[in-house]
């Protein structure tokens, strides 16, 4: 027979696994979302794009259940050292993944706008910083579900790899946005506006990277008790040198 001290242990790790289960789902959500926000901008596919967007009222839901659930634990179960870590962390990660579905919005949004012209060309260059950075968020929540810190910080090394894309994309658009002025000349009529769209997607994707480093240092802190901060630019130098 279950005594009470069993009872209420049972009950704090269902808890415990509620939230992890939560994270999880609002983790698959946003990485459909952001996939889904990529392949709609590469087809300029309106309709995909609003679906995007009225969706993103879900992963809000998310953030706030699990803010709710970590309160919860943290006054019901008063909860110590790697636990306390566990449960801070879930709403940390959450505010990033409610951040990541914000970008993918975003990009939907833009996309809706970019969709009236076919004369701003997206660069190829852009779905592989999409790929690049879903990835790294498919590898980070892995990294989660296996409690894994090794392979959090190999997430967080590999974040240059995203920074360098962003700066290819982002040459590529300023280039075709000065060869669209002077083609035009000074009475013709540019699109610097869906130029500039383009821009800002790319700047999303980025930073999409860094919350999945922000999610990697996360996890680290569950894992240690300490915030680590590994140098990435190690790992970018390693590589350009091989």
């Amino acid at each position: 027979m279950m005594n009470q001290t069993d009872h209420t242990v049972s009950q704090y790790d269902a808890d415990l696994t509620g939230q992890e289960r939560k994270v999880l789902e609002m983790a698959g959500l946003v990485e459909a979302q952001l996939a889904a926000a990529v392949d709609a901008l590469m087809k300029r596919d309106v309709e995909a794009a609003e679906r995007i967007i009225a969706k993103d009222a879900d992963v809000d839901e998310y953030d706030r259940k699990i803010e709710t659930g970590a309160l919860s634990i943290l006054a019901r179960r008063q909860p110590v050292a790697s636990d306390l870590r566990y449960v801070f962390g879930t709403i940390k990660m959450a505010g990033s993944l409610e951040r990541v579905g914000d970008y993918a919005k975003n990009i939907a949004k833009r996309t809706i706008v970019l969709a009236k012209t076919r004369d701003v060309k997206i660069p190829p260059d852009m779905k592989v910083l999409g790929e690049t950075v879903l990835k790294m968020l498919r590898d980070i929540m892995d990294s989660f579900t296996a409690r894994d810190a090794k392979k959090a910080e190999a997430v967080w090394q590999r974040d240059w790899e995203t920074d360098e894309v962003t700066k290819r994309v982002m040459k590529k658009i300023i280039a075709d946005m000065g060869r669209d002025v002077i083609r035009h000349g000074a009475d013709g009529n540019p699109d610097v506006e869906g130029q500039t769209h383009l821009l800002f997607i790319a700047k999303n994707l980025e930073r999409v990277g860094d919350h999945t480093t922000n999610i990697a240092e996360v996890i680290q802190f569950q894992l240690s008790g300490a915030w680590a901060s590994p140098d990435r630019t190690q790992g970018a130098a390693a590589m350009k040198a091989g």
